[in-house]
């Protein structure tokens, strides 16, 4: 039996969150989190990983309005979804909700 191993939790955030945020939010880290493919997976490799549970960074949608909460939420998610479909031996996933929408967020 072969050990794998998954990391939890890991970060990663997509283009227009960035720029939501502001690029100096992200400490010169913001293309390494936009980064779902090639690199992200070398760096994984470098480091033993087999499989990232991938989840939005900080500051998550908890810090916006019902209505923006929501777009923020759903992009994520797509952009999550897109890079699981890729690489799906690689990557899953946890969904971004909207907290400030609890009736969408239970959707």
């Amino acid at each position: 039996m072969t050990m794998r191993i998954i990391t939890l939790e890991e970060h990663f955030a997509f283009p227009g969150f960035i720029d939501r945020f502001g690029r100096q939010s992200f400490h010169n880290k913001g293309e390494q989190l936009c980064d779902l493919n090639e690199r992200r997976i070398a760096e994984m490799d470098a480091a033993g990983i087999d499989m990232q549970v991938l989840s939005l960074t900080s500051p998550g949608t908890e810090a916006l309005a019902a209505e923006e909460a929501v777009k923020i939420a759903s992009s994520a998610n797509e952009f999550l979804a897109a890079a699981i479909e890729r690489h799906p031996s690689r990557f899953a996933g946890l969904a971004a909700l909207p907290t400030a929408a609890p009736d969408l967020a239970a959707d």
